[in-house]
C-alpha cells in the first residue's frame, strides 16, 4: 500500500504547498502545449486534470520551432515570474547552453500597464501624501511599463523632473504564489530527471527568489545608486542620476530624468563614437577592479548618452560584486591572456572555477589551450572577439562538470555586452587593451610590500588560531571515537535504485493480491441482496468497481514503465 500511500501523500503535499493549484495546471497546460509534456508526466501529480493536459496535443506551428525557442515562448506566456528567471538566466551560461541564453535574452516584459489610479494609489499609500502635494505634474501615461513595476514622468514641486518608479499592485503575492510553484517543479525535476542533479534546480530556484524579493525591495536599489553616485563622482564622463531619499520607499523610486538618447543613436546626434565606446570599457573596469561593484545589466536600454556627452546610466537593481580574492583572480586570469600564457589561463580559470565532478586537468589544460590558439595566434588583440572567447571557455567549462560562480559569469557577461556595443559604436575597440592598465595595477597592488606584509601577518594569525583550536578538536575526536560516536556514512546511488526498483515490484505485487481480493470478495457476495446498487448487489459492484480501478492503474504504470 505505499504505492497508494504515495500518491496520496504527493497530491496533498503539491496542494498544500502551492496555494493556488489553478496557476500549477495553467503552467502545466503551457509546458505540454510547448511540447514538454512527457517532463510534467515524470512529476507523477496523480491528477486527473492535469493528465488531460499532457496528452493534449500542442499546436503544429510549435513542433517547426527548437526547443530553445519553445523554452523562451513558454516562459514568456507563463508571465513576469518566470520571465524575470529568463532574463536572470540569460546571464548565467555556466547553468543553460549560450543558445538557449541568447534566446532568453530577448524575453520582454510584455505586460499592460496598471491605470493611473491604481500609480496614484500606491504612490500616496506609500509616500502618505496626496500626489498633488509632492508632485507639480505627474504624467498619467507610463513611460515605460513592465512585470513588476513602471515608470513615470514627473516634475517636483521644486521643478526638478524626475521619474517615478511605481510597483504593480498586488504583485508580490503573485510572485509568492509562483516561487512556490517553481520549489514544486525545481523538486520534482531534480527527482525526475538525474541527469540535472548536477545542476542543482532547487538552489538555482533558491538564487532566483533572494534576487527576485531584492527587486521587490526598491530600496536595495536605491542603496545602489547612492554607491554608483559615490564610485564615479570623481568621473566626469559618466553620470549618475540622483536619488530623492525622501521620496523613495520600498515600493516607490524616484529618481533624476535623464535628457539623453539610447547609445546605440549617439552617432545620430554627433558624439564622438569612439570616446564613448572606450569611456563605457573604462567605466565597466573601474567598476570591476577599482570598486568591486559593478551594473550587471549594461544592455543599450540601460546606457544614455546626454547632451554634453557623458554617458549616463539607469536601473541599478541587478549589480554584481567582486571580492579583492576575486579581484585578484580576475587580474590573473587576464593577464594570463594578455600576455599569451595559455598554460597560465587554463590555471587561473581552473583555480576560479567550481567542480561538481572529477576533472581531468591535462584535459581540461589541452581544451583551454586548443581555444586560445583559435582566438589568439597571430592576430592583434584589437582583432579578437573577446565576448566571444569567454563564452566558448565557460561552455568549455560545462564540458568538464565545472560551475563558474554567479559574480564571474556576471562579470563576463558584463563584458560580453559592453564589448557588443562598443564594437558596434566602432569596429576597432581594443578591449583587451583598455583592461592592461587595470590589471597590471592590481597585479602590482598584489606584490607590493604593503600587501605581501599583511598577507604574512593574516597567514601568522591564522596558524596562531588553528595552534590553539587544534588539541581541543583533537580530543574531542578521540573521545567520540572511544565512545563509539563516529559514524560514517556513505551514498550508493545504484543501491538506492534497486532499492527503488525492488520497493516498486513489491508494492506491484501487494496491488495484485488486493485486486484478487476484492474480485473474490465480489464474486462470493454476488447473491447477496440485502444491500442493492444499480440493480445489483451493492458489495459485489462496490469490489469489483474498486479492483477494476486498481487494476487499470497498475497496468497503465507497467505500460508507461515499459517494463512487462
Amino acid at each position: 500500500m505505499s504505492t497508494m500511500r504515495a500518491v496520496y501523500t504527493n497530491l496533498k503535499a503539491a496542494r498544500t504547498a502551492i496555494k493556488d493549484f489553478g496557476r500549477l495546471e495553467r503552467i502545466v497546460a503551457v509546458l505540454a502545449r510547448y511540447g514538454f509534456g512527457h517532463v510534467v508526466e515524470a512529476w507523477d501529480l496523480q491528477d486527473k486534470a492535469v493528465l488531460k493536459l499532457i496528452v493534449r496535443a500542442r499546436p503544429e506551428e510549435h513542433s517547426r520551432k527548437s526547443i530553445h525557442e519553445r523554452v523562451t515562448e513558454a516562459l514568456q506566456e507563463l508571465g513576469p515570474t518566470f520571465v524575470k528567471l529568463g532574463q536572470i538566466l540569460s546571464t548565467r551560461p555556466d547553468l543553460v547552453p549560450q543558445a538557449l541564453c541568447d534566446q532568453l535574452a530577448h524575453l520582454q516584459d510584455r505586460v499592460a500597464p496598471i491605470t493611473f489610479d491604481e500609480a496614484r494609489g500606491v504612490v500616496e499609500a506609500s509616500l502618505g501624501r496626496p500626489l498633488g502635494e509632492i508632485f507639480s505634474r505627474f504624467d498619467e501615461q507610463p513611460l515605460a511599463s513592465a512585470s513588476i513595476a513602471q515608470v513615470h514622468a514627473a516634475q517636483l514641486l521644486t521643478g526638478e523632473d524626475v521619474v517615478v518608479k511605481v510597483q504593480r499592485p498586488g504583485i508580490r503575492d503573485t510572485i509568492e504564489s509562483d516561487l512556490n510553484i517553481l520549489y514544486f517543479v525545481a523538486r520534482q525535476l531534480e527527482e525526475t530527471i538525474p541527469e540535472l542533479k548536477a545542476f542543482d534546480p532547487v538552489a538555482i530556484a533558491g538564487e532566483f527568489d533572494k534576487a527576485i524579493r531584492k527587486e521587490l525591495d526598491f530600496s536595495h536599489e536605491a542603496n545602489h545608486l547612492e554607491r554608483f553616485d559615490r564610485n564615479f563622482a570623481a568621473w566626469p564622463s559618466i553620470h549618475v542620476p540622483r536619488l530623492y531619499r525622501a521620496l523613495s520607499t520600498d515600493r516607490v523610486l524616484v529618481m533624476e530624468r535623464l535628457d539623453g538618447v539610447k547609445v546605440t543613436l549617439a552617432g545620430e546626434h554627433g558624439h564622438d563614437l569612439e570616446v564613448i565606446a572606450r569611456e563605457m570599457v573604462r567605466a565597466l573596469f573601474k567598476m570591476v577592479f577599482e570598486d568591486g561593484f559593478f551594473h550587471g545589466d549594461l544592455h543599450p536600454g540601460n546606457i544614455f548618452v546626454l547632451p554634453d556627452g557623458r554617458i549616463g546610466l539607469i536601473d541599478f537593481g541587478l549589480v554584481g560584486r567582486m571580492t579583492p580574492a576575486m579581484k585578484d583572480e580576475t587580474a590573473g586570469l587576464l593577464q594570463a591572456i594578455v600576455t599569451n600564457d595559455y598554460e597560465g589561463v587554463a590555471r587561473c580559470f581552473y583555480e576560479l572555477s567550481i567542480r561538481t565532478g572529477r576533472v581531468n586537468y591535462a584535459e581540461w589544460e589541452a581544451d583551454t589551450i586548443e581555444l586560445m590558439e583559435r582566438y589568439f595566434l597571430n592576430k592583434r588583440l584589437a582583432e579578437v572577439d573577446f565576448g566571444r572567447f569567454l563564452r566558448d571557455l565557460v561552455e568549455g567549462a560545462i564540458r568538464h562538470e565545472v560551475r563558474i560562480p554567479p559574480d564571474y559569469t556576471m562579470f563576463f557577461k558584463a563584458i560580453m555586452t559592453v564589448e557588443g556595443i562598443g564594437k558596434t559604436l566602432t569596429p576597432d575597440l581594443d578591449l583587451v587593451g583598455e583592461c592592461k592598465p587595470y590589471v597590471e595595477q592590481l597585479v602590482a597592488r598584489r606584490y607590493s610590500p604593503d600587501r605581501v606584509l599583511k598577507s604574512a601577518a593574516d597567514a601568522m594569525q591564522g596558524i596562531g588560531r588553528l595552534s590553539r583550536v587544534f588539541p581541543v578538536k583533537a580530543s574531542e575526536f578521540l573521545s567520540q571515537m572511544e565512545d563509539g560516536k563516529l559514524a560514517v556514512r556513505s551514498e550508493d546511488r545504484d543501491f538506492d535504485r534497486a532499492e527503488e526498483g525492488r520497493e516498486r515490484r513489491l508494492n506491484r505485487a501487494v496491488l495484485t493480491a488486493l485486486v484478487c481480493a476484492l474480485a473474490l470478495v465480489g464474486t462470493i457476495a454476488r447473491y447477496d441482496a440485502r444491500f442493492m446498487l444499480f440493480g445489483a448487489p451493492g458489495v459485489t459492484v462496490v469490489s469489483w468497481s474498486i479492483a477494476g480501478w486498481i487494476a487499470l492503474r497498475l497496468l497503465f504504470r507497467i505500460w508507461r514503465s515499459g517494463r512487462w
